[in-house]
């Protein structure tokens, strides 16, 4: 959905009569929904639809019909639609920006699959899943991860998901030069390394029901560990500092004093 640009997405979805506007198809043009017919309509990134487009999906939903843009014959299809999103739909209600009784038309049946993080015990599976997927696809023979390898991929950080992991064992199996896929060949020793440098400073205490947390010392605390660090970064020159904070130079100024950096 986000791919379609807002003018033509109502084209897209319900077609068009031929002559509907300037440069159209002379025979007109079918849309994905009469392409469906008697099959699965999956609108992926649904979450991305503008309002006036949710509007026009919602009216079709309800009872199965829509008008061809520039036509005035009504058509009635039934089609099996399947939305998908990674965007929290509750919090774009709140936002206003989607439109709640789409949300509860969408969400007839509602499955979340949850993050990779979420899933630890799924990523060596996975992993080698795609091993024998590009295995195939560039004619190698690897036949696992070695043991090094399997705890860096469980115990990393997946800030792309099962994307990420895809296009790190295709990369893998690319510069694999053994029959086991090492730790340096996936470069999680790289990617690890870097995350540990950037937060060996960034671990605060949790918060405990026995013990709770000051948390004014906490945000002081941070405070002082960035300002610090955008200082260091740029040789102490405060106006680039601020910007890397998203800071005025004068907020950034006024903060500085306080923390009596």
């Amino acid at each position: 959905c986000s791919a379609i640009p807002e003018e033509l997405i109502e084209s897209e979805l319900f077609g068009y009569e031929k002559g509907a506007f300037s440069g159209a198809n002379p025979v007109g043009k079918k849309g994905l929904i009469e392409t469906a017919v008697d099959g699965t309509l999956f609108l992926d990134e649904v979450g991305d639809l503008s309002l006036l487009a949710q509007a026009k999906l919602l009216r079709f939903l309800e009872n199965g019909e829509y008008y061809k843009v520039g036509g005035t014959r009504r058509y009635r299809t039934k089609t099996r639609v399947v939305a998908a999103t990674n965007k929290d739909l509750e919090a774009l209600i709140e936002a206003e920006s989607f439109r709640v009784d789409l949300y509860y038309r969408l969400a007839t049946i509602k499955v979340e699959v949850p993050t990779l993080n979420r899933r630890p015990q799924d990523i060596i599976p996975m992993a080698r899943h795609f091993l024998s997927e590009f295995n195939r696809k560039y004619g190698k023979a690897f036949a696992d991860f070695n043991q090094e390898a399997r705890q860096a991929l469980t115990s990393h950080v997946w800030k792309g998901n099962i994307r990420e992991l895809r296009n790190l064992i295709e990369r893998a199996v690319l510069l694999g030069l053994n029959s086991e896929l090492t730790l340096f060949e996936l470069g999680l020793d790289r990617i690890n390394a870097t995350t540990r440098t950037e937060d060996v400073d960034d671990h605060f205490p949790p918060l405990r029901p026995q013990t709770g947390l000051d948390l004014p010392a906490l945000h002081e605390a941070l405070d002082q560990h960035y300002f610090k660090r955008s200082l260091a970064l740029v040789d102490g020159n405060a106006a680039k500092a601020a910007q890397l904070l998203n800071m005025s130079y004068y907020a950034f100024r006024r903060r500085r004093e306080k923390l009596e950096i």
